[in-house]
């Protein structure tokens, strides 16, 4: 079984672990397992734990761990220090039997032990309400000792519920009065004094040995005032970053959803545009070939008398360079003297006929000829489209990259904030794990 001592400097706690573990005059006084304050000069300065077999009440022999702590309130660089070698050894105890609250008999509670006795209570709040036993040391038990008492009218009854009082408040009011109370002088001189403190000694343990083991395993230390004081300026200097970063966040997801709107009009635009140029090009295409097309037609139809002969002579201009021509007749009538030219074709149609002449001729050109100026338009607006698609495709690609660098941005922004909420969390915590009191205290170091 595990026991923690707490007090503060001078109220006797190193004496009375040697005690504990040992009452022997060569243990106390030549080799002690916990060195001893000197006149003024404290000498825990560090967690220190010890083991030895002890005897309880019934002859039985138990393994007894005493953990001897320094006292709080010396410096904030100190404290913290102590702080994190007591949860570093309380975890690796990962058990404790009892607090045990040393304390002199009939001296004043100083703040050390205030700030101490706070910082335990906080720390474990339950194990301290429920496995808390009070210890006055340098309780002297000899006629004389006892005597003064009376002469300077020192009420032990009262001495006692006062102390526990003092220091049910300074737990935050966690200690109730009960029979967890025991005074013990660790240093008799007479054998009575060396008895009756040897029979305390022995029902300390045996009550010890009652309390239910309290696991203690995955402690976090606790801040500190001076800390929490810091972590508060903190806070507000996080939600601050927090603030301005989701103000950020709003722009930058407005302009977002902005841009894909943009984005996809682009989209839209490029598939008309692409859509637009296959139909130019098919277009181009019907036109720009070596098809024949009509170029020019003309015709003739006279009426005439019956049995008339009849000549018509014609001459037809065509705006285009002709390729062929082609005659037609109904059958009573031929061409003849027919000459072509690069533009005309000319000659004279004659017949006989019952009722008239009826005879034609249509010129041919090639569609590239005939469509020459609209083709070189549809070449130029075919040019206009792609290079206004290639225009477009480049702005997409910027809207793309500029909505990624967005998405991006909207990712850090919201990593930036889940961070600063988990720092906001850390801050406003009343515990921090032991690495970040590690951090905490080489901040402390660098600071002081």
């Amino acid at each position: 079984m595990s026991v923690l001592l707490i007090g503060s400097t001078g109220m006797g706690k190193s004496t009375f672990g040697n005690y504990l573990l040992d009452p022997d005059d060569k243990h106390m006084v030549d080799n002690p397992t916990f060195a001893t304050a000197t006149g003024d000069k404290p000498m825990t300065q560090e967690f220190k734990v010890a083991r030895k077999k002890v005897q309880i009440e019934g002859g039985r022999n138990v393994w007894l761990g005493v953990i001897d702590t320094p006292g709080l309130n010396e410096s904030a660089t100190k404290d913290l220090s102590h702080m994190i070698d007591i949860i570093k050894n309380l975890n690796e105890c990962q058990e404790i039997r009892a607090f045990i609250l040393v304390v002199k008999f009939n001296a004043k509670i100083d703040a050390q032990y205030r700030a101490t006795m706070e910082y335990y209570s906080k720390l474990l709040p339950g194990p301290f309400k429920n496995n808390v036993l009070i210890v006055m040391t340098d309780y002297a038990t000899d006629e004389r000792s006892v005597k003064q008492r009376e002469r300077q009218r020192i009420d032990v009854e009262k001495v006692k519920h006062n102390t526990i009082l003092e220091l049910g408040q300074c737990s935050n009011n966690q200690i109730t009065y009960l029979s967890q109370l025991f005074m013990i002088d660790c240093q008799p001189l007479s054998s009575y004094e060396i008895e009756t403190s040897l029979a305390v000694r022995t029902a300390i343990l045996s009550y010890i040995f009652l309390f239910p083991p309290i696991k203690v395993s995955n402690l976090m230390v606790r801040k500190a005032d001076y800390i929490k004081k810091k972590d508060d300026e903190k806070y507000w200097e996080l939600m601050g970053e927090i603030e301005g970063y989701n103000k950020r966040l709003i722009t930058v997801r407005t302009n977002s959803k902005d841009l894909l709107t943009d984005t996809h009009i682009k989209e839209i635009k490029i598939i008309e545009k692409e859509s637009e140029i296959k139909n130019l090009e098919t277009k181009l295409r019907n036109k720009n070939t070596t098809e024949d097309v009509e170029a020019e037609h003309w015709s003739v139809n006279e009426e005439m008398r019956m049995m008339q002969s009849m000549t018509q002579y014609f001459s037809i201009k065509s705006p285009h360079e002709i390729t062929k021509y082609r005659t037609w007749t109904n059958g009573g009538c031929e061409f003849k003297t027919v000459v072509q030219t690069s533009h005309t074709v000319s000659g004279r149609v004659e017949g006989k006929f019952m009722r008239g002449l009826y005879a034609s001729i249509t010129l041919y050109t090639e569609k590239k000829i005939k469509y020459a100026d609209e083709i070189e338009e549809i070449k130029r607006r075919i040019a206009r489209e792609k290079a206004s698609l290639t225009q477009c495709k480049v702005e997409l690609e910027d809207y793309k990259k500029l909505y990624k660098e967005l998405l991006n941005e909207m990712e850090l922004l919201q990593q930036y904030i889940n961070e600063r909420r988990t720092n906001v969390s850390k801050a406003i915590s009343d515990f921090m794990t032991v690495k970040e009191a590690v951090l905490r205290l080489k901040e402390l170091e660098r600071n002081y």
